[in-house]
């Protein structure tokens, strides 16, 4: 003889009710297998990371590219300001670039200012030392009144030397010049 099964909870044909299910647990107690973690999830932190690392290379190289785009614009394309300074007075000159007002002109301090700059700018490191200490002593001669005119004679031995200096170093980059023409 057979035995009555005996109804189960959430039996369509019981009176009793379902009980709820516990978290993890399937409808027959037994523990369930943890969710699988979801594929976009996990990949998206590395997504996020690999984009992270792309993002810094890129603003890497974009800076390199400019450091070295700048260095070699700056030392191969654009011409240095001494050797332009040596090159405008072989053509007799300002250092700056404008015309010779003559001997008797009196230097302005913008203008010392500009023409020294020119040569304080320079990468060659003779015509940038020759060139400031030429200007220098030309302003300072210049600012003499006629009363303290034989006050120029103390600025005659480093005149030479740095004139003599000057001409050497604009000549090593090529660029002959005459200091010493009337």
């Amino acid at each position: 003889m057979t035995m009555p099964q005996q109804p189960h909870p959430g039996d369509a044909y019981s009176n009793i009710p379902p009980s709820q299910p516990q978290p993890w647990t399937g409808a027959d107690g037994q523990p369930l297998p943890p969710p699988p973690t979801s594929s976009a999830a996990s990949g998206g932190a590395k997504d996020n990371r690999v984009r992270l690392i792309a993002a810094g290379a890129a603003v890497l190289a974009v800076l390199v590219i400019g450091v070295v785009g700048y260095t070699v614009w700056d030392t191969f394309v654009r011409e240095d300001s001494g050797v332009a300074a040596c090159k405008a007075m072989s053509e007799g000159r300002q250092p700056d670039g404008s015309d010779d007002a003559g001997e008797d002109a009196k230097l302005t301090e913008a203008q010392y200012r500009e023409a020294r700059k020119v040569f304080e700018d320079s990468r060659h490191e003779k015509i940038r030392e020759h060139g400031t200490a030429l200007m220098d002593i030309v302003w300072q001669v210049d600012q003499l009144d006629d009363e303290e005119a034989l006050g120029a004679l103390a600025f005659m031995g480093p005149l030479g030397t740095h004139m003599s200096g000057l001409q050497t170093a604009c000549a090593d980059q090529g660029v002959i010049v005459n200091l010493n023409k009337d």
